[in-house]
């Protein structure tokens, strides 16, 4: 059974686009954002590997025949034949097009231990040709699990 709430993990205004300063009320940050995420496994049974992010967006708006702004989800894990350094997998992408305010993507977690240590990376579609891209902002951060067997925090606790 899928849950339909969503845990809050990040609220902001983070300005992405090429003209900084049209939205005063935001941070400029430029072509990408990302922000790191703790998800636990905290159901011992129950629902597959699998959990969602969903992302809250202000004026996005992509042109018809580009393939849109992308989003990237990254496990960081310790190297096996290298305990000292941390290797980075892509474990989601999916492409932010048209129009839209909210925008959910799935993320297996098959085959990974808790805690999960995920980057999720939003970039400005640069196929477009410079000065015509999008701005837009983002403002949410939410995780949506699969019952109650994962919890998200915002960062890496050490």
């Amino acid at each position: 059974m899928k849950s339909t709430s969503a845990e809050l993990v990040w609220r902001g205004r983070t300005h992405l686009g090429d003209e900084p300063g049209i939205y005063g009320d935001a941070a400029y940050s430029g072509l990408a954002v990302e922000l790191p995420l703790t998800v636990t496994r905290i159901g011992a049974i129950g629902p597959p590997e699998e959990t969602a992010l969903v992302l809250g967006t202000e004026d996005l708006h992509t042109y018809q025949g580009y393939p849109g702004h992308l989003l990237e989800v990254f496990l960081l894990a310790p190297d096996p034949a290298d305990p000292g350094r941390w290797t980075r997998t892509t474990l989601a992408e999916r492409r932010l097009s048209g129009e839209g305010d909210r925008w959910e993507c799935p993320v297996s977690l098959a085959g990974r231990s808790s805690p999960y240590r995920l980057s999720v990376r939003i970039s400005a579609d640069t196929t477009v040709p410079a000065g015509l891209y999008d701005d837009f902002v983002l403002t949410r951060l939410f995780h949506r699990p699969p019952g109650q067997a994962y919890v998200a925090s915002f960062g890496f606790p050490s």
